[in-house]
């Protein structure tokens, strides 16, 4: 072999050691990439395995959840709507004159239910005596009972519904047995009037004594300030108060009436008061027994005798039923009851008309 093939032959093996090396060095790093591939892969696996292996959501229990939850959700709405578009049974289309004589008959016949005879025998064998009761009680129509004042045509609506309110929730009152209605009211809507908004702002400073006439003029208000929500379902509220005489078990019969009455009734305030004080009357209890027993025992063993006699006793122990009686539920005196709420009330869905229809 001449020396120029020898060149050739060394350019030539040279150049395919080249080739070679840069084979491995490419098979490398290919390897390198199939392991971070296959490495990559692996991790897919096991995090779509770990998927599968989760339960489905929503599965079958929460789908069955949620529909029972969603059917108590619609049987609720149902009967909050039942209540809100209950209505009471009273003449929709009068006249002032004819329902301002539908309202003094009806507080008449209100008045004859109170047992006014009764409650001032309590008080009388009691020995304690509260306000009087009004010979009249006008139930918060006053000015159209007693001063004969007729209302505006346009108000007749609400006050009729103001009116048969007050006569529903008052009967309940009398039917769960309290003695005596002492005081109703009312939201006064058709005494106040709408702020003069364009004459006070042309006005623009007023003087202090403007500003107190102002403040002293009620304001028109539709009823108790309502969620925008509401309002916009067309939900209104109105406001009462009731003060009546009764005893534990007639409140608690009129609480629960209220609870499963027809009309959609929220109960605001509730506070009672007795007039007879028993710690005072534990306190004088005490003190007459320790006196009878004080002398009895004297009569018989003597002054130091008898008061270390009575001081070892029992009190009450032989005492008589009536001496040890605290409370008679039969002629105790009545509770001072003021019952505040609030009846919401909305208009009736076109479906429910069509279907009264």
């Amino acid at each position: 072999m001449n020396p120029k093939q020898k060149l050739i032959f060394g350019a030539v093996a040279a150049a395919c050691g080249l080739v070679i090396v840069g084979l491995l060095v490419q098979l490398i790093l290919s390897i390198g990439a199939m392991n971070e591939a296959r490495e990559a892969r692996e991790n897919a696996e096991a995090t779509l395995t770990d998927y599968y292996r989760q339960k489905p959501y929503p599965s079958k229990v929460n789908r069955e959840t949620r529909l029972a939850d969603a059917e108590k959700f619609a049987a609720v709405s149902e009967a909050t709507r039942t209540l809100l578009t209950a209505t009471l049974d009273y003449p929709r289309q009068e006249s002032p004159s004819q329902f301002v004589q539908r309202m003094g008959e009806t507080l008449k016949k209100l008045d004859a239910r109170k047992n006014i005879t009764r409650v001032e025998i309590i008080e009388k064998a009691t020995k304690t005596k509260t306000a009087s009761a009004e010979t009249v009680m006008d139930y918060s129509f006053g000015k159209y009972v007693g001063q004969g004042e007729l209302p505006k045509e346009a108000d007749v609506p609400r006050l009729a519904k103001q009116f048969a309110i007050i006569e529903h929730v008052c009967t309940m009152v009398l039917d769960a047995g309290a003695l005596d209605i002492t005081h109703v009211t009312r939201e006064m809507f058709e005494a106040a009037t709408a702020k003069p908004v364009e004459e006070t702002a042309k006005r623009g400073r007023s003087s202090k004594r403007n500003k107190k006439e102002a403040a002293k003029t009620p304001v028109a208000t539709t009823g108790v300030t309502l969620p925008e929500d509401l309002v916009k379902d067309g939900v209104t509220a109105e406001p009462f108060t009731i003060a009546f005489r009764s005893n534990y078990a007639t409140l608690a019969k009129v609480l629960n009436a209220l609870n499963t009455d027809d009309l959609f009734i929220v109960v605001t305030d509730l506070a009672f008061k007795n007039k007879v004080d028993l710690r005072s009357r534990v306190s004088e209890m005490v003190k007459r027994r320790e006196a009878v027993r004080l002398t009895a025992a004297r009569k018989t063993q003597g002054r130091d005798a008898a008061e270390v006699a009575v001081a070892k006793d029992a009190l009450f122990e032989t005492a008589s039923p009536a001496e040890r009686l605290l409370t008679d539920p039969e002629n105790a005196v009545p509770l001072e009851v003021t019952l505040k709420f609030e009846v919401y009330s909305a208009a009736p869905s076109d479906a429910a008309e069509s279907a009264d229809k």
